[in-house]
């Protein structure tokens, strides 16, 4: 389970509380190809994006109600600059469809 693997999904969390479905992304990778690094993260945000839009989180959450999604990002290594600026454009257009970015550097 990383960042490295878009197929799978690192841990999903159902905030009842919000009625928020919650997608971690566990991020273990340096910035030393930070080019790269982002085209991965990248990819797996799509890759979680497309499992929040088909609603197969329905196979393990069968009678949840969310109102809202927040994909959760781990980061091992501080941040660069333009990995911000990167995440301010993914939150600006998830926004609109009601998924959220967070991200900490654990």
């Amino acid at each position: 389970m990383a960042v490295d693997n878009a197929s799978q999904i690192d841990a999903i969390a159902n905030d009842k509380e919000n009625a928020c479905l919650v997608l971690l992304i566990t991020d273990h990778l340096n910035w030393d190809n930070e080019f790269e690094h982002l085209k991965i993260l990248q990819d797996k945000i799509n890759a979680y994006v497309a499992f929040i839009e088909s609603e197969q989180y329905d196979e393990i959450y069968p009678n949840a109600d969310f109102k809202m999604a927040m994909i959760e990002i781990h980061f091992k290594y501080d941040i660069t600059d333009n990995c911000q600026k990167f995440l301010q454009v993914v939150q600006d257009q998830l926004g609109r469809i009601g998924i959220k970015i967070k991200a900490q550097i654990s």
